[in-house]
């Protein structure tokens, strides 16, 4: 817990000094992560993985990897200020990184995993937990480094990129952690499957006007060239098709024009937008969600959709087609039900 306290508080501070960066990795990095994986996959293939059990696996190792780079060079100042500050913590830090430090070893030198893992995410990772091990040998003088067997390269990279961080420990700026971030990512050349991008920058290209000109552009996604995603979407529409009319998704849709009809287009507006956001990762029938914008409300999947469509109709019916909800038949029955009340 005080782990991520001290993790806030410098995201706070980067905001003050208006320098804070968010780490955004979307789709179209994933696709360059594991095309370049493409000689690995044959291999696993041979071994007889089918091929969603690859790409699951490449799924997770880049999320994985991506979390490592971002939070490994932040970890360290934040480890470091809780050894020299909260000193009554010292166990509960010790065990923690000793529990860290541990997993590292397993993920990198188990020879079952080891069976799997492209030979270059596996020295990306390895020098990245490394570098904790160092700081965790420096801090409570306990040498777990030669457990990881690692070559002479990933011990000079670590010891470079321990040696960095030593470099800004004494006098680090507000959000002078991203420049590590950044520069170790170049040197294991991760920079490619991800952006750190400047908050203030970001969160002003999410207003609802640039938003809305994306979904009028590509309502899907569809330019960043997403198997995927499109595969998804055609299942989904097929499977609304079997269907037919869908009750459950008729009966939401009164719900919601009986809620939107009490509120003011502006509202509707911050809705609209919210629900749109949080659907760039794709709504699942399956799921329950949550908006800030209706809280103390836990929508289901198909409750989610017919709010999506029904805010859209309102606020931007020239649009709603592009986002090819097929749902046009369960809005005409809706809005007869409405009227009849």
């Amino acid at each position: 817990m005080m782990h991520e306290l001290v993790h806030l508080e410098y995201v706070s501070d980067a905001r003050d000094a208006k320098c804070n960066k968010l780490f955004v990795s979307n789709q179209a990095n994933n696709k360059v992560f594991i095309d370049d994986l493409r000689q690995h996959r044959q291999k696993l293939m041979k071994l007889g993985l089918p091929d969603e059990t690859i790409t699951n696996t490449y799924n997770s190792l880049f999320k994985g990897i991506n979390r490592q780079i971002y939070n490994t060079p932040i970890d360290l100042f934040i480890e470091d200020k809780l050894y020299d500050e909260f000193e009554e913590l010292r166990p509960y830090q010790f065990l923690s990184l000793y529990a860290i430090v541990s997993e590292g070893i397993k993920a990198t030198t188990d020879k079952e995993v080891l069976k799997y893992i492209p030979p270059t995410i596996l020295q990306q990772s390895k020098v990245l937990n490394l570098v904790i091990a160092m700081q965790f040998k420096d801090l409570f003088g306990l040498d777990l480094i030669p457990n990881f067997n690692p070559s002479g390269i990933e011990t000079s990279m670590a010891k470079k990129f321990y040696e960095e961080f030593y470099e800004y420990r004494d006098d680090r700026a507000a959000g002078e952690e991203y420049e590590l971030v950044e520069n170790w990512a170049k040197d294991l050349k991760l920079e490619k499957y991800f952006s750190l991008v400047d908050e203030n920058v970001y969160r002003k290209d999410k207003t609802f006007d640039s938003l809305l000109e994306k979904i009028e552009k590509d309502p899907f996604g569809l330019e960043t060239n997403d198997p995927e995603k499109e595969k998804e979407m055609r299942e989904f529409q097929k499977s609304q098709e079997r269907i037919g009319t869908n009750i459950a998704v008729v009966m939401h849709m009164l719900s919601a024009l009986q809620y939107f009809k009490e509120l003011p287009k502006s509202k509707v507006k911050e809705i609209a937008q919210e629900i749109a956001l949080q659907g760039t990762q794709g709504y699942n029938p399956k799921n329950n969600y949550r908006l800030s914008s209706i809280p103390d409300k836990v929508f289901s999947g198909y409750e989610i959709l017919a709010y999506y469509y029904i805010s859209w109709k309102i606020i931007a019916p020239e649009i709603l087609p592009q986002l090819q909800l097929p749902y046009d038949k369960e809005y005409e029955i809706a809005l007869q039900m409405l009227e009849k009340e």
